[in-house]
Parts: structure tokens; C-alpha cells; sequence
């Protein structure tokens, strides 16, 4: 539904973009791409978490303090492998685990703000996976090993920034 509303609304976004006084009106449909392009982000973050397996690892991450991380069901070193595979193969080929809807949208702008704006959430909670496991008092041995690329390699590889 989020896709064919913000088509419509493209459409007359564009037709309507030739005519000086339909500012206001431009504005309008402006805020309903804006609300239709939230929602979409959100169906294609959510797809993203439960393909990488990350939504028992996030609710665990956000219930922090019940000791150290590498000792709970769930975030030991061998159970995080699993998510840190799929994390790789989504890197090497992003666009397999995309919602098909994506593909349906008529604006180039608005499919890559909705896949940008997704991988921001997905690097958000790796940033602070990657911080629980470097912190010491969570007791993973040689964490770097373990979890090798930092956060911004990780957004770096996902956003398509080339390496200087």
C-alpha cells in the first residue's frame, strides 16, 4: 500500500512541480511522501532484522545488566557466528535481502532513502553489539578476532562508500 501511495504521490509531485503556485500543495504531498517513505523504512528495517537474526540480539542488548553478555543463551561468541555470516553475505549482496516493494517504486530518490535509511538501523545496532563486545566487563576473549569489522566498515560497505 506505502508503494503505491508514494508512487501516486510522485506522479503528482512532478506534474505539479511545473506550476509555480502549487507550492503549498507541493508541501502537502511533500509530507504525505515523507509519512509513506517512514513506514516503508520501517517494513524493510523490520525484514532486515529478522533475516539477520538480530531481533533476539537487540532485545537482549536493550535489557543490558544482568551480567556479562558472553555468559546469556544467545550472545555467546558461537551463537553471534550465526548472525555474523549472515551480516557478511548481506555486505557481499545487499540487494537479497531487499523487500521486492522497494523495486516497485517509480523514484530512484525514494528507493534509495528507503535502503539507506533501513541499513542505518541495521548498522545502529551493530555499532552497539560492537561496543558491548569490545567492553571488557562483558567478558569476550579477543573480541576483535571475533567480531573484526568496526562499525564503520560495516555502514561503509552497506552505503557503498569507497575505501580512500
Amino acid at each position: 500500500m506505502a508503494v503505491y501511495l508514494l508512487n501516486c504521490l510522485h506522479l503528482m509531485q512532478t506534474t505539479l512541480a511545473f506550476y509555480e503556485f502549487m507550492d503549498e500543495r507541493l508541501e502537502r504531498l511533500q509530507a504525505q511522501c515523507d509519512a509513506q517513505l517512514d513506514t516503508l523504512t520501517s517494513e524493510q528495517a523490520s525484514s532486515l532484522v529478522a533475516n539477520l537474526n538480530l531481533g533476539p540480539i537487540y532485545t537482549i542488548l536493550q535489557e543490558q545488566g544482568k551480567g556479562p553478555l558472553s555468559h546469556i543463551p544467545g550472545m555467546q561468541p558461537s551463537s553471534l557466528n550465526n548472525f555474523l555470516r549472515k551480516l557478511e553475505n548481506f555486505i557481499s549482496m545487499p540487494e537479497l535481502l531487499q523487500l521486492p516493494q522497494v523495486n516497485c517504486l517509480l523514484s530512484g530518490n525514494h528507493r534509495t532513502l528507503v535502503q539507506k535509511r533501513s541499513i542505518e538501523v541495521i548498522v545502529a545496532i551493530y555499532k552497539q553489539l560492537y561496543q558491548c563486545i569490545h567492553d571488557p566487563t562483558n567478558l569476550y576473549e579477543n573480541p576483535s578476532s571475533f567480531i573484526s569489522r568496526t562499525p564503520q566498515q560495516v555502514s561503509d560497505a552497506l552505503l557503498g562508500v569507497q575505501p580512500e
